[in-house]
């Protein structure tokens, strides 16, 4: 009977201890007047958000699935808490609804219909930044990161508006497809006076598949030959020989970047 009471509350321990939630953050929405739908994201305060009264930047990740935004807290929380390497930082994960329309700035062999990066980015410019600044303490640093597709969008968005972010992080992007379209952004680009120091970082894996022949590469070769010079531009271009498409260790590598001392840079 001793056996079986033990066995009882064993199992009741058990079931009580992995049946808890462990919530590491938690999802809001934006009824989107610009995209005519109801945008969802993730949303992580930092540890002490709600004992103190401190602001915080701001990481706006695109493609924010559970499997990225997992991924993206555990970078986030090494750098802070056991690195000490970067401030703590508030994470909004924006969702997808149709991806490659919201990425796209125009078509390619690939894509064929009408493009949405310009809505998507004014979604963005004017509801999303507006949302997260009026519901949570932040700082005027805000950082965006995309990856792939997203990647593309995160370039095009650092191309048009640069003085909007503080960091753009673009992994595994490049130009599909659509480089002479970029190449006139870049020109339109190196025409402009950025207000103050813009991060950019850029990552390629040497075995990417969607890259068998080293075209993406060439196109980010060219591409960061050309803004490297400009003046208020702080940027790096990070190869990964043994690597695919995305490598894992974009984030970390571009956060640690973008908060090294300059000198390091």
């Amino acid at each position: 009977m001793k056996i079986t009471l033990l066995l009882t509350l064993l199992f009741l321990t058990t079931t009580l201890l992995y049946g808890q939630d462990i919530k590491i953050g938690f999802k809001d929405s934006i009824q989107s007047k610009v995209l005519n739908e109801t945008r969802k994201f993730i949303v992580k305060l930092p540890r002490d958000y709600n004992n103190s009264n401190k602001s915080y930047p701001v990481l706006y990740r695109l493609d924010g699935d559970i499997d990225i935004y997992t991924e993206t807290i555990g970078t986030t929380n090494r750098l802070v808490y056991m690195d000490e390497s970067m401030p703590d930082l508030i994470v909004v994960m924006i969702e997808n609804i149709n991806r490659t329309r919201d990425m796209m700035p125009t078509n390619t062999s690939f894509f064929t219909s009408e493009p949405g990066a310009d809505n998507f980015k004014k979604f963005i410019e004017t509801e999303l930044l507006s949302h997260i600044n009026s519901s949570y303490r932040t700082t005027n640093e805000k950082l965006l990161c995309g990856q792939s597709i997203s990647a593309i969008f995160t370039l095009y968005y650092f191309l048009t508006s640069p003085n909007s972010f503080d960091s753009f992080m673009a992994c595994s992007g490049g130009f599909p497809g659509c480089e002479d379209f970029f190449i006139d952004l870049t020109n339109d680009f190196l025409k402009v006076d950025l207000e103050k120091p813009t991060n950019i970082f850029l990552t390629h894996g040497m075995n990417d598949f969607l890259d068998p022949e080293g075209t993406i590469k060439k196109q980010l070769d060219d591409f960061i030959q050309r803004i490297e010079s400009k003046d208020n531009i702080i940027s790096k271009y990070k190869i990964y020989e043994d690597e695919g498409h995305v490598p894992f260790q974009s984030l970390y590598h571009g956060l640690k970047f973008i908060y090294a001392l300059p000198n390091d840079k």
